[in-house]
Order: structure tokens, then C-alpha cells, then sequence
């Protein structure tokens, strides 16, 4: 089976910049928490990433890289923010799953990672191009953030960058 990240790197007006120091990443962090742990697990496990465009838009992005995969032998990791209070409390999220049996995950990464059963903001994501629009075996994974999407006073530790990085390789093995 192979295993995809699909991250989108959507920026939109009137940001002109995004902060990166040593303790975290502030400013739009929605779309570029989810680049910079999609780059660093990319970097740990060899896993392809897809860096995605247009997905504040019609997911065109998602569209011709869905197009170009096989999807009878691809399970598609979609990497972007989800708001803090939505993961209640912990370090990640999964929801969207589509052809994926989450209840293995459950029982084996429950203690960091908050499961959202069916879908969750159904539309509002690349999972819904993968997975309902072109049958992929997909799932949502959220980097809680602070404040609402698309705001730019928003921020994200490099920890929290971390920990997500860490996950996703102990979840990308468990999946192969």
C-alpha cells in the first residue's frame, strides 16, 4: 500500500508574511502548520507529500494530484489545522475517514489523538476530493491552532509541529 501527505499551501491577501523562530510558527498558520510537518515527516519516513493549491477555492490542487494517483494501492494522509477545541485536548485529530477502519488506530493512538467519528466539516477539506469525489482511502489529520481559521494572529509551536511529526511516523507504520 503506499501512504501520500496531501498538505495545501493556500495564502491568501492581505498576509504578507508568516513568522517561523525557534519556539513557533504565528501568523496564517492554517494551511502552513500542516506544509511544515507534512515537509518534516516527508524528510523522517521517505513518504511523498503533495503540496496542494486552490483549496480555499474549488480543490483543483487535490483534483490533479487524485487524478495522477493509483487509488486501488493508496491511502491519502490529508495535513492541515484543526481548532483546539475541537481536539479536546489532545495533541491531533482524525476524522474524514473514507475506506479506513479507524478503530485499530483508536485502541493504539487514542491517548494522543482525538477521533472524530464520520465527518467532520464534511466539505471543507481535501478528504472529500479524495475520498468521496474520487473513492481514495483517505483520513483528515488536524494540528490544533488556537484561533479560528484563516486568522492571522494565530500560532503553533514548533513542539506541537513535533509531537504531529512524531505521530504521523508511528501512524504511517502502523498503516504499512
Amino acid at each position: 500500500m503506499n501512504i501520500v501527505i496531501s498538505a495545501h499551501f493556500d495564502l491568501a491577501r492581505p498576509v504578507m508574511s508568516i513568522k517561523l523562530d525557534n519556539q513557533q510558527l504565528s501568523g496564517l498558520v492554517d494551511n502552513f502548520a500542516g506544509v511544515f510537518a507534512a515537509y518534516q515527516i516527508s524528510r523522517k519516513t521517505g513518504t511523498p507529500v503533495y503540496f496542494t493549491n486552490f483549496e480555499e477555492l474549488e480543490y483543483d490542487g487535490a483534483i490533479d494530484v487524485a487524478t495522477s494517483l493509483d487509488k486501488e494501492n493508496t491511502i491519502v494522509i490529508v495535513l492541515d489545522t484543526i481548532l483546539e477545541k475541537d481536539a479536546q485536548g489532545k495533541a491531533a485529530t482524525i476524522t474524514n475517514a473514507y475506506g479506513i477502519e479507524t478503530e485499530k488506530l483508536k485502541e493504539k493512538f487514542a491517548d494522543n489523538i482525538h477521533f472524530i467519528d464520520g465527518f467532520f466539516e464534511e466539505k471543507e477539506d481535501e478528504t472529500w476530493i479524495y475520498g468521496h469525489q474520487f473513492g481514495f482511502k483517505t483520513f483528515y489529520i488536524g494540528i490544533p491552532i488556537p484561533n479560528d481559521y484563516h486568522t492571522t494572529d494565530n500560532h503553533v509551536s514548533l513542539e506541537a509541529i513535533d509531537t504531529i511529526v512524531h505521530l504521523l511516523e508511528n501512524l504511517i507504520n502502523e498503516l504499512k
